[in-house]
């Protein structure tokens, strides 16, 4: 099946929509907040925490959509000139993405578009790796993407043994975090990939264009997308999206 990407889909959603030249879309000028994003959880390693990703958001017509980037970008107009902007550019990418998740929101598309907060995303964690081990057993876990509490949870779910990561920021590749070693994920993924039975991959490859090197070396192996970032593209695509206590 091939994978209709974020430009493919907002453009058809729009289409279906109608008004689609006056159709107007106001992207934070700013990114959102540690606070406004996650809250205050216990844990302080998140990306978000540690200024490495941020979240923006989108909205139109008082429905909101998100995206994680490391490049924010303001934008406030019609979202038919989103089409015009570079696609090279992540920031770019991302703000099609948040609006994609904004207008399929609005259009009762998807869900489940704003990230949790506080403590959430540990329960959301244990959920994962539970949901992983009842569907697929005491398996080798390969995830794409840093996000701690999953780690942790499936660490202590499978043994760190039994889990794999890969990350982009460089303060992660090489380190040890919760018994696994952090693979480069420029350069190690399509490795890591032959070495696992189940994955879960970031939304965020769908906001910053690495999707379109990651997803053809799944092959046949079962792939689960986490987080915001990909809650239209994963239910438009069809691929499970494990994400529990977002809103």
């Amino acid at each position: 099946m091939s994978f209709k990407d974020a430009y493919q889909t907002l453009a058809a959603l729009l289409e279906e929509h109608g008004e689609s030249e006056n159709l107007q879309v106001a992207v934070n000028s700013r990114a959102l907040t540690s606070r406004e994003a996650i809250g205050e959880p216990d844990r302080r390693d998140f990306p978000l925490l540690q200024g490495k990703e941020v979240l923006i958001q989108a909205e139109i017509d008082g429905c909101a959509g998100q995206a994680f980037t490391s490049d924010p970008i303001p934008y406030e107009g019609a979202i038919k000139d989103l089409f015009k902007l570079d696609r090279q550019r992540p920031g770019h990418q991302a703000l099609i993405v948040a609006t994609l998740n904004a207008l399929a929101r609005k259009m009762g598309k998807t869900d489940r578009t704003i990230h949790c907060i506080n403590n959430e995303p540990e329960e959301c964690a244990a959920q994962i790796s539970k949901n992983i081990f009842e569907k697929h057993g005491r398996c080798r876990v390969g995830i794409i993407g840093y996000q701690p509490a999953i780690l942790d949870s499936c660490s202590r779910q499978f043994g760190a043994e039994h889990v794999f990561i890969t990350d982009l920021n460089p303060d992660n590749i090489g380190q040890t975090r919760y018994g696994v070693k952090v693979w480069d994920g420029a350069s190690d993924t399509a490795r890591m990939i032959e070495n696992v039975d189940v994955l879960l991959i970031t939304g965020t490859i769908l906001a910053n264009g690495t999707y379109e090197s990651i997803l053809p070396e799944t092959g046949d192996k079962p792939y689960y997308f986490f987080g915001t970032t990909c809650a239209a593209l994963a239910g438009i695509n069809e691929v499970p999206r494990l994400c529990f206590k977002s809103r």
